[in-house]
């Protein structure tokens, strides 16, 4: 027993040390998502217990555009279930490498699954180290990045509080520059254009309907625009085949030709000799 422990803490250490970079541009997000809390009406033990609930700065961010707008709960809580539709994928394609941990260490980890969390950690979970070990390397990274964003929520709880009431209500702006950047990185392709592009005008076009309902209608219209495009360029589009042929291997020498030319040359030796 002594032997596995500090293995299974060298892997916690490891997926915590492999968060760092993650940990410096999550910061400031956190900081953000705290002073926004307080501006959107929320008190202070409202806004730390909807970031630690949530555990995603993108459902926690509309959440609290939403609630400052008045939605109503049901929008709200269906529009966050859209934005986390990913985390879904993650979980599906987790879920056969951890089978053999007990439930309640699922439940953990699903608890600190997060994009970043998900892109590090997954190469390691789908390994063929033992499942403990590979969990310990997971836990290690979400929980270094759930413990960073509730110091930033606290921070930014705080500098919320000290800035004036009027700087405090136009700090959603960082919010949407950030999505726009993410948005704009994410932008290759005709399929994924389409599909921004098509949900963008849902939304511009439902824009008068009550509680928010139109970034519903959006969402699940960009969806269903994004899977026409999928089928589309099967149907249409399908990948051209590479006009080189594959170079086929040569043959081995059978073993039986190999020893009847070795068998041949050995004779006309011996011919050769009884001729001097």
């Amino acid at each position: 027993m002594s032997d596995r422990t500090p293995t299974v803490r060298g892997e916690f250490v490891a997926g915590a040390r492999s968060m760092v970079p993650f940990l410096l541009s999550a910061f400031p997000l956190g900081v953000i998502g705290g002073t926004l809390g307080l501006a959107a009406g929320l008190s202070y033990l409202e806004t730390f217990g909807l970031a630690m609930v949530v555990n995603s700065g993108t459902a926690q961010f509309i959440g609290f555009k939403l609630i400052s707008e008045g939605a109503a709960w049901p929008v709200i809580v269906l529009t966050t279930l859209i934005l986390s539709l990913r985390m879904l994928i993650y979980s599906t394609l987790l879920a056969p490498h951890v089978r053999e941990l007990p439930q309640r260490w699922r439940l953990l980890l699903g608890f600190g699954l997060i994009d970043a969390v998900f892109f590090v950690a997954f190469d390691r979970i789908k390994g063929d180290e033992p499942a403990r070990r590979k969990s310990m390397f997971y836990f290690g990274a979400s929980a270094v990045m759930y413990v960073n964003w509730a110091v930033a929520t606290v921070v930014g709880m705080i500098a919320g509080h000290l800035l004036p009431e009027r700087l405090r209500s136009g700090l959603d702006f960082p919010m949407t520059a950030v999505f726009l950047v993410v948005l704009a990185s994410a932008l290759v392709g005709w399929k994924v254009w389409t599909t921004a592009v098509s949900a963008g005008a849902l939304a511009l076009l439902f824009l008068g309907l009550p509680y928010n309902l139109g970034l519903i209608v959006a969402a699940f219209g960009g969806a269903f625009v994004g899977m026409a495009c999928e089928v589309v360029q099967r149907r249409w589009f399908p990948p051209k085949p590479t006009d080189e042929p594959a170079e086929e291997p040569e043959e081995p020498e059978p073993e039986a030709a190999r020893v009847a030319a070795g068998e041949r040359r050995a004779v006309e030796a011996a011919r050769d000799t009884d001729g001097r």
